[in-house]
């Protein structure tokens, strides 16, 4: 079975560094089709010529900057993937392409990190099949915010008392402010040794500053302003995330799994549904996916409408914004973690028993296990005497919060 290659496109004004990039691409000709464009004029021409998988451009060109590139390139082919490189962490023009940039990185770069972030982000985007999901979700540039979280955090940012601490622990209650907060202190652009996976490390990182015009100036948030009387609403999508993230949380700590995984499980909990604000992008998905009455879908209705279902559409957006693996593999896979072969329990089963007794105790009165959990999967871990007592935990975090 043959692997197609993916077409890349590489934009640089300086005839210097595309000889460099050509060069440095014979490793990786087995895997790659590359195409080189001296101006952003070239680079558009090309995608209007023929197909490809992503764009990689310098930020700073005469005529038409990377920032201009990108916006035409996300309206004209929103299914390429977009990478930015820069050499300046400074660059205010690195802020201002945040909405439009999948992910940044540093130049000079090594192209075997390079190759490495592009090729992943692309076989991510293999898995969704659908044009048009892989043109919406690629297209996006940013994603609902609840909007009292919305207004809290521009209430927060514009006093003079405003702290990293308190910003940070807003940004963290919302999946999209989370997703996009991370994204951005993730990307390769400022040489991090290790993944940030909570928000408010990621603010601390950033600086209040930058978060400052991120939000108030360039506004990369963007409050819920959408259709209403829908069968699911911005603040069951909330709630239900914040329910879910803190029992993943206490299932972690209760299967001793590491710090590290404890925090993923908790900002895993946070995003586990952000697919669910896609949806709110894709026509006709209300009409065609059934939901019950708190609100959950049904999620073979959702394969049978879309070919797959708001897990992987969430995990494909993180992944292609650059997320640490094990919270992309969790939101993937919090429907379907049978999917994953693992010898023990770990954060995808946290998420995976955390999502499915919330939903449980959200509408049923008692233990009624057997519609929300895959029992014979729980087995194989001896998980499944353990359930009445996460059960009982669940039911005291939703009545103690209803």
């Amino acid at each position: 079975m043959t692997t197609q290659k993916h077409r890349i496109l590489f934009v640089d004004d300086d005839p210097l560094v595309l000889r460099g990039f050509q060069r440095s691409l014979d490793d990786y000709c087995e895997n790659w089709e590359a195409e080189f464009a001296p101006s952003g004029k070239d680079a558009l021409r090309k995608l209007s010529e023929q197909p490809f998988d992503a764009i990689i451009t310098d930020m700073h060109m005469p005529i038409m900057d990377g920032v201009q590139l990108l916006d035409a390139v996300s309206r004209m082919t929103p299914g390429v993937i977009r990478f930015v490189l820069s050499g300046n962490t400074s660059d205010i023009q690195i802020l201002k392409s945040t909405h439009l940039v999948h992910q940044m990185i540093p130049k000079p770069c090594e192209m075997e990190k390079i190759y490495e972030l592009v090729e992943r982000a692309c076989c991510l985007r293999d898995m969704l099949s659908a044009p048009q999901l892989l043109h919406i979700i690629t297209g996006i540039k940013s994603l609902p915010s609840v909007p009292r979280l919305y207004n809290q955090l521009l209430e927060q940012l514009k006093s003079e008392t405003a702290s990293s601490q308190d910003v940070g622990n807003i940004i963290a209650q919302d999946a999209a402010m989370s997703a996009k907060i991370l994204q951005l202190v993730n990307s390769a652009f400022f040489g991090l040794s290790d993944n940030v996976s909570s928000p408010q490390k990621a603010v601390t990182i950033l600086g209040l500053n930058t978060i400052k015009s991120l939000v108030l100036g360039i506004q990369v948030f963007a409050e819920y302003q959408g259709q209403r009387n829908l069968p699911v609403s911005m603040d069951a999508i909330w709630e239900h995330s914040l329910h879910v993230s803190s029992m993943a949380f206490t299932i972690a700590r209760s299967l001793n799994l590491s710090s590290q995984e404890k925090e993923d499980a908790r900002v895993s909990g946070i995003l586990h549904d952000v697919g669910m604000l896609l949806s709110f992008q894709i026509p006709g998905f209300f009409q065609n996916v059934k939901f019950n009455k708190k609100g959950h879908t049904f999620i073979e209705t959702e394969y049978r409408f879309l070919g797959t279902s708001h897990a992987e559409m969430g995990g494909y957006l993180l992944g292609i914004w650059g997320l640490p693996n094990p919270i992309v593999e969790a939101v993937t896979f919090h429907h379907l973690p049978g999917i994953q072969v693992v010898a023990k329990p770990g954060l995808v089963t946290s998420l995976y028993i955390a999502n499915g007794l919330i939903n449980m105790c959200q509408m049923e009165s008692q233990k009624n296990y057997g519609p929300y959990l895959d029992l014979a999967y729980l087995q194989k871990f001896n998980l499944v005497d353990r359930l009445d007592e996460w059960a009982a935990i669940a039911f005291d975090l939703l009545n103690n919060t209803s």
